[in-house]
């Protein structure tokens, strides 16, 4: 038995916009890996996934054995309104890795506003109440229900219904899912073990204890004394040992490598990854490559 709270965060809602205003190429960031240099790179792609963020979109592309290939981050200004849908189906439309619909397996949605219910408690009206006391749902939001098998538990998760309804008509399919789901598994090795998501400005954390899950939570940071004080305060309440704990660290792009390069002053033992130096050929792309295999991992 246990019990999962998110982080009241009522007060930090955004707006599923359906808006024409226009994203020019100078409100963009773009971030890009390829495993090597060539012409043929993206026909060796037969599998790719996608992740959504509220002002971002993350793509990667596979070969039949599942070895990353490319990725792409791309980003507009955090001026603009959240969940822009002509900024996301333009990258449907445009994104050369995307162009075959048919080859995206699953599309990984970055939501903060969630609720992780066991089975045995779970009613899905009352989740769906509860869902709505938390946090301030758009009603241009749909609240979606993935189930944490393993772990007996039901996560509900909201999503932008416009941008959904795009998504579902360029990859019919693929499979929608939490991005915080690659998380959710029964690691043997150590006693507690600690994995984050850094994306621009939110952390995807989830703990294991004893095989247990004990705690999930999606929050807000600036800096990397932030992620290691939530960190902290979750240790001290649990009664976990940072001595026997492991963590393990990711980001969504390279930029966001030095958030993770700051914890080690915090968490001398962190982990980029499961030993992620094996899954990207260039070291400065590692802490991503190892999110984009775990995220294939949970899709497949």
């Amino acid at each position: 038995m246990f019990y999962i709270h998110p982080q009241s965060v009522a007060n930090l809602f955004y707006n599923c916009v359906h808006s024409m205003a226009e994203i020019s190429n100078s409100t963009l960031t773009s971030y890009n890996y390829n495993a090597h240099h060539g012409a043929n790179l993206i026909d060796q792609v037969s599998k790719a996934i996608v992740v959504l963020f509220p002002r971002g979109i993350l793509i990667a592309g596979y070969n039949m054995t599942g070895d990353l290939l490319m990725t792409k981050y791309t980003e507009y200004k955090d001026a603009l309104p959240v969940w822009i849908l002509d900024f996301f189906e333009h990258r449907f439309i445009d994104e050369p890795l995307l162009k075959a619909g048919e080859k995206v397996e699953a599309i990984f949605i970055a939501s903060d506003k969630y609720l992780l219910v066991p089975d045995e408690i779970y009613n899905s009206e009352d989740a769906t109440s509860w869902l709505h006391k938390i946090f301030f749902i758009e009603s241009n939001e749909t609240i979606e229900n993935y189930h944490v098998h393993e772990d007996k538990a039901r996560y509900l998760y909201t999503c932008p219904g416009t941008i959904k309804n795009v998504a579902n008509r360029y990859f019919p399919k693929a499979q929608v899912m939490p991005l915080g789901s690659y998380q959710f598994f029964r690691p043997y090795k150590t006693d507690a073990v600690v994995q984050c998501c850094i994306s621009a400005d939110h952390v995807y954390a989830t703990v294991y204890k004893n095989k247990t899950l004990y705690w999930h939570q999606i929050f807000t940071y600036q800096n990397a004394e932030d992620i290691a004080y939530q960190i902290n305060l979750m240790c001290k309440q649990y009664r976990i040992n940072t001595d026997n704990m492991e963590l393990q660290a990711t980001v969504i792009h390279n930029a966001l490598n030095n958030v993770v390069q700051d914890l080690t002053q915090y968490f001398p033992k962190l982990k980029y990854g499961n030993n992620a130096e094996g899954y990207a050929s260039s070291k400065d792309w590692e802490c991503t490559a190892a999110l984009l295999q775990q995220l294939y991992a949970c899709a497949s």
